[in-house]
């Protein structure tokens, strides 16, 4: 019975993919996640709007991640636009990079 990655998986992943990252992201990019089905690593990035030079560097995240790994490790990227309000993560998933933004007006 698998009960999931342990703390240290789970803190590695978050490094690989903080380390992956590195110079990729653009004002476009809203939110990035680390989640975990119990069989792979979901890795999801949220953009304000469509955008093929940030779809290029998603892809090139994907390889970049790949060699951070000691060996294969099923994963799967997910690419989300919403320029609106943005989802609660759930747990266990980690929010690993949130762009500030404004949630209401001021008064």
């Amino acid at each position: 019975m698998s009960t999931g990655p342990n703390l240290h998986e789970w803190n590695f992943q978050s490094v690989a993919v903080m380390q992956a990252m590195l110079g990729m992201l653009s004002p476009n990019f809203r939110l990035v996640t680390l989640g975990h089905d119990g069989t792979q690593w979901l890795i999801g990035f949220v953009l304000e709007r469509e955008d093929a030079e940030d779809r290029e560097e998603i892809e090139d995240f994907e390889t970049e991640w790949d060699a951070l790994q000691s060996g294969p490790e099923p994963r799967e990227v997910r690419t989300v636009v919403e320029p609106g309000p943005l989802p609660l993560t759930a747990w266990p998933t980690r929010a690993l990079y949130q762009r500030r933004e404004a949630v209401g007006p001021r008064d």
